[in-house]
């Protein structure tokens, strides 16, 4: 389902062309090059059927990257396949952890999808949360927050920005070598969701150390803060107050972050 919202902002994109395909096999290959930084269940790990779906195709800078409040925010389009892998699970991203001073939106332009976050608070707590998106819904990372999208009904489209924003002593917090790293910064969570019925179920070895997840909605803020703009809209046409605005909202908001420990995620 497309919403006219969500479709007017798909117009504001500019000609996508062909971007970079990402199949089943190149998830694959991340896994085994990243090693358990990159989760892939057993059933697609170590399925036979030759068959290599298209998960999604990334439009990296999609809009020009802007450099506000001292650091480069950059924009994202990536528009996801329907269907489901081996064992059923759904169509996904890779999955992997932001930096701790990582601020990154996502707004899913058409179809559904599946957001699942992991991160601890600054009290040392594991939290892991789930929140559907259908179309023109907005989803925000914590802080340091592991996250992997997938499929609920697709085609999907979802728009995201980002940046890692300055932190005393580091200008420029961790953005040496950023896309580079974010799949190998730490082992990530086991947890995924295969489809069951009309819906979707969480499942994954991740459950033992991460417990139960908790169902999430678009927080109040976040949509305050655009509003009433979508993230391409906001992001095409927001001065640098508006952008300040926005990082502060997200720090009275959003989970303080401590560093994830390696023991609690590996296998």
């Amino acid at each position: 389902m497309t919403t006219t919202a969500s479709a007017n902002a798909l117009t504001m994109l500019p000609a996508h062309g062909v971007g970079a395909a990402f199949r089943l096999s190149d998830l694959l290959a991340r896994h085994h090059d990243g090693g358990n930084t990159v989760f892939v269940s057993d059933a697609v790990l170590h399925h036979g059927t030759g068959d290599d779906p298209l998960l999604y195709t990334a439009h990296r800078d999609v809009l020009p990257r802007q450099h506000v409040l001292g650091t480069d925010w950059c924009a994202d389009l990536v528009e996801y396949q329907p269907g489901v892998l081996p064992g059923g699970e759904l169509h996904r991203s890779t999955g992997h952890w932001n930096t701790p001073a990582q601020l990154e939106v996502f707004q899913t332009l058409a179809g559904r999808t599946l957001v699942i976050t992991a991160w601890r608070t600054a009290a040392g707590q594991l939290t892991l949360r789930y929140q559907e998106c259908p179309a023109d819904a907005l989803a925000v990372i914590p802080f340091g927050a592991w996250h992997l999208t997938l499929v609920l009904d697709g085609p999907a489209a979802v728009f995201n920005f980002y940046t890692d924003l300055p932190t005393a002593g580091h200008p420029s917090a961790e953005r040496d070598n950023f896309d580079a790293n974010k799949y190998r910064r730490a082992p990530a969570v086991e947890i995924t969701a295969v489809r069951a019925g009309d819906g979707f179920q969480l499942t994954g070895a991740g459950f033992a150390a991460w417990g139960p997840a908790q169902q999430t909605t678009e927080p109040a803020w976040l949509r305050q803060a655009f509003a009433g703009a979508s993230l391409p809209e906001f992001y095409r046409t927001a001065d640098q107050s508006a952008f300040a605005a926005l990082t502060r909202h997200a720090h009275r908001h959003l989970p303080a972050h401590t560093p994830h420990h390696r023991e609690t995620e590996s296998r």
